[in-house]
């Protein structure tokens, strides 16, 4: 355990020099120069590149509660992380007229429980180091605790008051609503935002996937601390949750832990069930004229649930035509060759109600249409021909290798003990992850890039035409 250690905390450069240099590819054009690092090379010289990770993660009840987690124990620092997940608690399933609320609740649990008041309590966890979140997706209603081994009893006692007996404070839900209400003004400035807003209207149609994920605002404005009581009494329950525990603590305390963090649940609550998505991919696609600095557009057609047997080769088909940053097909063509884009980029977006696979760029005014033509162009070799054996070896090496850099922080994985719990990914996944790529075959990915990259996309563009 104590040689990972010093590997997670010599890789920690490489992986914040990753983000960087991701985050300035995508949004920021004046970077280019500085993105001349060879990012595959930085992987490949990790030291954690060869590394299999060897401890075992185990399947633990709480001893009061039978209360389910994944559990790793690693004693290399005295940090424990608690991740967790409501599933089913997000804002698609908050109730129709109360939309925004999930995402408030989220603001709002940690501030104030119990005999604290918000001011006291954020204090409490300043003084203690301790560091708890809340937030909300479309599905879920989730969160983390990170603390260290002194202050572990105290950090469960404030979770749990935040969890069970929240205060939701008047000035604060004024605060938090007057935030939400100027986010949700300031969304059409915004034109990433704005085409994201038309995307999921286009796409989703009346289904919960489709609303604004800020709520609306006759909503937001009759929030009150009532229905948040209401939403963590019927959405954050025993029923609904899947949690992940890493760090300095034996099988027995984790055990305890649970108890202590959670036991105090309602077993069971209300939720509004959100039904799959039925989703027509036809062509079909919408413009929205704006004079912006650039046109940019979101592309989808359908994808593949976590657990399906697809997953793995499209996830590794994805990763070679548009999700490897500059060395992928889109981007090799449409930015480097071409110089039509800043950034192109896809991935596979894995909600539970409607898998997809996404694609998004932007271009000016004058570049723009040569550049989706260019990408339709690209898409339909791409499913018609396929992938080469040796796509195939480069990608099967950098996402085997790429894997490992996840394991740098305790935090990070606590997180994916989570997700295999959610996904029901298996105990021995974090062993078994990269003999899934490796023993993907040419032939399958090619099977399964005909099967899903096919011509009917939905397409939405926002700019000058």
């Amino acid at each position: 355990m104590r040689s990972r250690g010093r590997r997670r905390s010599s890789s920690l450069k490489v992986v914040l020099l990753l983000i960087v240099l991701a985050v300035g590819y995508w949004f920021a054009p004046w970077v280019k120069s500085f993105y001349q690092f060879d990012v595959q090379g930085l992987v490949d010289n990790s030291e954690l590149k060869n590394v299999q990770f060897k401890s075992d993660v185990k399947e633990i009840f709480g001893k009061k509660t039978g209360i389910k987690a994944y559990f790793l124990e690693d004693k290399e620092n005295p940090i424990i992380s608690v991740s967790f997940v409501f599933r089913g608690a997000g804002y698609a399933s908050d109730n129709a007229d109360e939309q925004g609320i999930a995402n408030m609740a989220a603001e709002l649990i940690g501030e104030g429980a119990g005999k604290y008041s918000a001011a006291e309590l954020k204090e409490e966890l300043e003084t203690r180091a301790i560091k708890i979140a809340f937030s909300a997706n479309k599905d879920d209603f989730s969160g983390s605790l990170l603390t260290t081994k002194d202050n572990l009893t105290r950090a469960v006692e404030l979770f749990n008051l935040m969890l069970t007996e929240p205060r939701f404070e008047k000035d604060g839900i004024i605060r938090v609503k007057m935030q939400m209400l100027n986010a949700l003004r300031q969304q059409n400035e915004n034109p990433n935002q704005a085409l994201l807003l038309e995307f999921n209207k286009e796409l989703y149609g009346s289904h919960p996937y489709a609303r604004n994920p800020l709520g609306r605002k006759a909503d937001i404005e009759g929030i009150n601390a009532i229905k948040l009581r209401n939403f963590v009494k019927n959405k954050l329950t025993v029923k609904n949750l899947s949690v992940g525990i890493a760090g300095d603590v034996d099988e027995d305390e984790a055990a305890h832990l649970l108890d202590k963090m959670f036991g105090r649940l309602p077993e069971k609550g209300v939720f509004d069930f959100v039904r799959n998505a039925d989703l027509k991919f036809d062509g079909r696609k919408r413009v929205v004229e704006r004079i912006i600095g650039q046109n940019i557009t979101l592309k989808a057609t359908k994808g593949v649930e976590r657990t399906n047997e697809d997953f793995y080769p499209l996830y590794v088909a994805n990763y070679i035509l548009g999700g490897a940053g500059l060395t992928s097909r889109l981007s090799q063509i449409i930015r480097e060759q071409k110089g039509l884009t800043y950034g192109v980029y896809s991935y596979l977006q894995l909600d539970d109600k409607a898998p997809l696979i996404v694609v998004g760029f932007s271009a000016t005014k004058d570049k723009f249409a040569e550049a989706d033509k260019l990408f339709e162009e690209q898409w339909r070799e791409f499913g018609k021909n396929g992938i080469t054996q040796e796509e195939l070896d480069k990608a099967k090496k950098y996402l085997t290798a790429s894997n490992n850099l996840r394991f740098v922080s305790i935090k990070n994985i606590s997180v994916m003990l989570t997700a295999m719990q959610k996904y029901n990914l298996g105990l021995d996944f974090l062993q078994k992850r990269n003999e899934y790529i490796n023993q993907i075959s040419l032939e399958k990915v090619n099977q399964v890039i005909k099967k899903y990259f096919v011509p009917q996309m939905i397409s939405v563009e926002i700019g000058s035409f």
